[in-house]
């Protein structure tokens, strides 16, 4: 994402969805995104990010419950004016987020043993702590889930 093979301005509009909470640069591939993008373009993608002001013990627990660099995102004002985009909408969805993290645990459960099947003890197991993790990570109030929409002018 820091490098697109693309020439610029040829894209009116990026999707992404929870790309940046996986991105230990998150700042360069905004900008690659902003190069991109003609004048006018946008970018609209749902973000986990952690709130402002966690400690650092917070920080570990959050990057331990949800994606493993979920922590630099606290705040995508700040992100998105550093890489020139205006025009920011934040709308939390945390809630919704946490009834689908809810139905993809019931969903595994429901569906154990096809899922073992398919994707062998270990994922599964990876796959079911990771749901879990992200539910207490919400729940504590240590992971959030927004969706944001920002211009290039």
């Amino acid at each position: 994402g820091m490098a697109l093979p693309f020439a610029s301005e040829p894209f009116s509009s990026i999707v992404h969805t929870d790309v940046f909470s996986c991105l230990a640069d998150k700042l360069s591939v905004l900008r690659e995104c902003r190069r991109v993008l003609k004048p006018g373009g946008m970018v609209v993608g749902f973000s986990i990010h952690t709130p402002p002001s966690l400690t650092p013990a917070q920080e570990e627990q959050a990057t331990e419950l949800g994606p493993s660099l979920v922590c630099g995102c606290e705040s995508p004002q700040e992100l998105i004016d550093q890489a020139g985009f205006s025009g920011l909408e934040v709308t939390d969805v945390t809630a919704r987020f946490r009834r689908t993290c809810s139905a993809w645990l019931a969903a595994m459960k429901e569906l154990e043993p096809q899922l073992r099947r398919e994707l062998g003890d270990e994922d599964f197991e990876d796959e079911l702590d990771q749901k879990e993790g992200m539910l207490i990570g919400i729940d504590e109030g240590l992971l959030l889930r927004s969706l944001i929409i920002c211009e290039r002018l």
